[in-house]
């Protein structure tokens, strides 16, 4: 029971810092996994814990205010008497009270923290302070001079018919526990069965600026265009994948 008492403690002091965590790196595109375990996200969340209780202490030495330190301790390694108890019971809507208001400042400073790293592009220098999976950066790219980018994938997916290219604009995609992509979702998507191709089209082409036309029509009329507003695809099923970014002006 002591044991369960210490472990509860110790989890309810780091909230404030999983607060800021989870606010901090709070995205569909977050480099957070979701599978962590319980230990995990304590570790992960005691250095901005400590630092915001460092700064309430260090406000409450300031107002001359008392903390009842040994209290704490002995209830944290389980030698705790009936006296601790019941003093307990004096200090528990203190107690929640201060780390209701720790979890407040932790939520608000974590997106403070967050907005500035964004605005001033900080995880560049600093890669630690990333909030984004690698994905992220690779099939959301960052707009230059307020133009939107489009991206256009060309997908190799092995099927029970054969290899088969997919291609059309990215319109989103989902990530997996493990950070990795689960799923894309496309536009505007046409097809094309490898084992269909003609030799022609199979064989090195020695295009001249007057054949150049035709040959671009003949390959599109290799795609098939399916018809629909979205397309969902496994990544799981994908084999190589090529990105094309188009800047609309």
């Amino acid at each position: 029971m002591n044991l369960a008492l210490g472990v509860l403690i110790i989890f309810i002091l780091c909230f404030p810092g999983i607060v800021f965590r989870t606010t901090y790196l709070r995205s569909r595109y977050s480099k957070r996994t979701i599978n962590t375990t319980t230990v995990e996200e304590i570790f992960s969340s005691l250095i901005p814990a400590l630092i915001i209780h460092f700064l309430f202490i260090l406000s409450f030495r300031i107002f001359t205010i008392d903390i009842e330190f040994q209290l704490l301790y002995n209830l944290l390694i389980g030698n705790n008497t009936a006296k601790d108890i019941d003093r307990l019971n004096l200090e528990i809507v203190p107690f929640f009270s201060y780390i209701l208001l720790t979890s407040l400042i932790g939520y608000f400073s974590a997106w403070w923290f967050r907005r500035i790293v964004l605005r001033k592009k900080l995880y560049n220098k600093w890669p630690s302070l990333g909030i984004y999976n690698k994905w992220y950066y690779i099939l959301r790219p960052e707009q230059l001079h307020n133009e939107r980018i489009s991206v256009w994938l060309d997908l190799l997916v092995k099927s029970k018919d054969g290899l088969i290219i997919y291609r059309g604009f990215l319109r989103d995609f989902w990530l997996d526990r493990e950070g990795g992509i689960k799923e894309l979702h496309l536009e505007d998507v046409r097809r094309r069965l490898l084992a269909k191709d003609s030799d022609a089209f199979t064989q090195n082409f020695n295009i001249s600026t007057n054949e150049e036309e035709q040959l671009i029509e003949e390959v599109d009329k290799r795609y098939y265009y399916i018809p629909g507003e979205l397309f969902i695809l496994k990544y799981e099923d994908v084999k190589n994948i090529n990105i094309t970014y188009f800047e609309e002006i």
